[in-house]
């Protein structure tokens, strides 16, 4: 290799580190400003051409290049952007909940933003951290590789679409704000979910789900063979000699045979468990969620408190575990995985689990790239979660639901590993819908984190008197934990329609509650134009949603403003951040 090529490689070698510190921060805020996976991956793309063109991609050139391009400016080298206001009269970033921008790199290019694209960008923000893509197809490599491109074919400044030239690498998700500090670092031997491309979906043409039989008893012929007599429940199964044993052996917490075989070229599976040292036929049935040829397999025995996990991969692919998700002290939210398999693909791990579930994510990485990340089950039934007795914070008039104070708490308690009460909840405040038939309530609980955040959530519920009913979850929101509880602003979606019929207008209601100096609200559009006024009590109220609702106003008695908060919209995806794959 010669000294040019050398130093080529060498200088590659700083672009691939510094473009992989700045990423991360890069595409969080693209997307805040865009709201579109694509135009921010188009966006950083831009900005990074733009911040190696003038030779300083570290020290905040490139988040300064990106500020510039959204705002349609072009910038100088070493330009800083004046920081300023929000541009919002009457309250301004004060009292949401969420990601604040007040102060931070948002807070420079909002009042070059027409009114319409600010209240955009400060509804995403005001989502959390958890709103906005799991994934990314741009990842470092990727990024660097368009950058070397650029540079090989022309040595001027260009703002061009660089979509074309992502490759769709992935290796995790990363699920933490920029500018609102770092989670927990991993423990040794961990690593953190990164920012990449989605999963790619598991080939099918890899052995997954194929022999030879794998675990600790695949040398005990005579139970391999007694347990492909064993029955599968209620499902048709296979017949015995069509059946393939991919899995048996012991673990601390029960025994265990995956099967799978298939009926009229449907493939068809079955976990069989028992406690430790079962006979074939003592094995009772478990349906996995989802099964698939070339998709891992996981199985939870145990629990509540210790438990085993079980994961069947293909031999040769790495098997990480995340045993809880972490909200940090400035309400950061992310995950940290730790390597467990062997060559064979297979992996038995202790974990921990809740009396209400388990907070465990798996991901499956093959040659490198991300092909599954789920949350697993198994066959232990789940009790009906129990609701603590809780006094409201916030006048409202309407005690909670059993039901739905109970699932609220649940929701959030497991995703973290622990039970309920850990979180020192707090109810903020219980409500009522103004419904015809059966009685609508709303709740919003406060627990905070082992890791030091707020987390927040709002359900809604139809419970008659017998506690028969449905109830829905309206989102959650992790502000940092030196928050006052008392101070919250929290406005939410919860959608009520019909679960047989698409989502309507009917169903939808806005869920607002404030500190009690808060007399009435105001809804306002993505233009700033007030869609309605309403009156609260005690700083709180449920209404119909308005059409185009984007923020909501709090004012006090006297009419002044105090707080302007993004309305969130309904969750897209279960609490936890335990990836797109099935969990039973």
């Amino acid at each position: 290799m010669g000294r040019r090529a050398a130093r080529g490689t060498a200088a590659d070698g700083d672009l691939q580190r510094a473009v992989a510190a700045e990423l991360p921060a890069l595409l969080r805020t693209a997307w805040l400003l865009t709201g579109d996976t694509g135009r921010a991956e188009e966006l950083v793309q831009v900005a990074l051409s733009r911040a190696v063109t003038r030779g300083r991609l570290a020290e905040g050139a490139a988040l300064e290049a990106l500020l510039d391009a959204a705002a349609g400016r072009r910038g100088r080298a070493g330009q800083a952007l004046v920081p300023a206001d929000d541009g919002f009269p009457d309250g301004g970033l004060t009292g949401g909940v969420g990601d604040g921008v007040a102060g931070g790199p948002l807070a420079r290019v909002l009042p070059d933003l027409p009114p319409h694209r600010r209240a955009d960008v400060l509804g995403r923000a005001a989502a959390g951290p958890r709103a906005g893509p799991a994934r990314w197809r741009l990842s470092d490599e990727a990024a660097v590789a368009d950058l070397l491109r650029r540079r090989r074919r022309t040595r001027r400044w260009r703002v061009g679409v660089a979509g074309a030239a992502v490759a769709a690498l992935a290796v995790g998700a990363l699920l933490v704000a920029p500018g609102r500090g770092t989670p927990p670092g991993p423990p040794a031997g961990a690593t953190a979910a990164a920012p990449a491309g989605p999963s790619a979906p598991p080939d099918p043409s890899v052995p997954v789900l194929a022999g030879p039989t794998r675990g600790s008893l695949a040398g005990d012929a005579a139970f391999l063979a007694a347990v492909r007599e064993a029955g599968w429940g209620a499902r048709v199964a296979p017949s015995p000699d069509r059946r393939t044993v991919v899995y048996a052996g012991d673990t601390p917490h029960g025994r265990a045979a995956l099967l799978v075989g298939r009926v009229d070229d449907d493939l068809r599976g079955v976990w069989l468990t028992g406690p430790p040292g079962a006979d074939p036929a003592e094995l009772a049935p478990f349906q996995p969620p989802a099964l698939g040829p070339g998709r891992p397999a996981p199985l939870l025995l145990g629990g509540p408190g210790p438990a085993s996990l079980v994961v069947v991969a293909a031999p040769g692919d790495a098997v990480e575990v995340s045993d809880r998700l972490q909200v940090g002290p400035r309400g950061t939210v992310g995950r940290t995985y730790r390597p467990v398999a062997d060559a064979a693909g297979v992996a038995v791990v202790p974990v921990t689990t809740t009396a209400g579930g388990t907070g465990v994510s798996v991901r499956v990485t093959r040659d490198g790239r991300e092909v599954w990340r789920s949350g697993v089950g198994g066959p232990r039934e789940l009790p009906p979660p129990e609701a603590p007795d809780l006094e409201p914070l916030r006048p409202g008039g309407t005690p909670p639901a059993d039901r739905v104070l109970a699932q609220a708490l649940r929701e959030i308690a497991v995703p973290l590993g622990v039970e309920p009460e850990v979180l020192e909840p707090v109810l903020l405040w219980a409500g009522r819908f103004p419904l015809d038939e059966v009685p609508g309530t709303a709740v919003v609980v406060v627990g905070r984190s082992p890791g030091g955040g707020l987390v927040v959530t709002t359900w809604a519920a139809q419970v008659g008197p017998a506690g028969a009913g449905r109830a829905v979850p309206c989102g959650v929101q992790t502000p940092p934990g030196t928050t006052e509880v008392s101070r919250l602003v929290v406005a939410r979606v919860c959608d009520l329609s019909e679960p047989e019929r698409e989502p309507s207008p009917a169903g939808r209601w806005l869920v607002v509650t404030a500190p009690d100096a808060a007399a009435s609200m105001a809804v306002l559009d993505r233009r700033g134009a007030v869609l309605g006024t309403a009156p609260l009590e005690g700083g709180s109220a449920a209404l119909p949603l308005p059409e185009g609702a984007r923020t909501v106003r709090t004012r006090d008695a006297t009419g002044a403003a105090l707080a302007e908060v993004a309305v969130a919209a309904a969750p897209s995806a279960p609490f936890g951040d335990y990836g797109p794959g099935p969990a039973g």
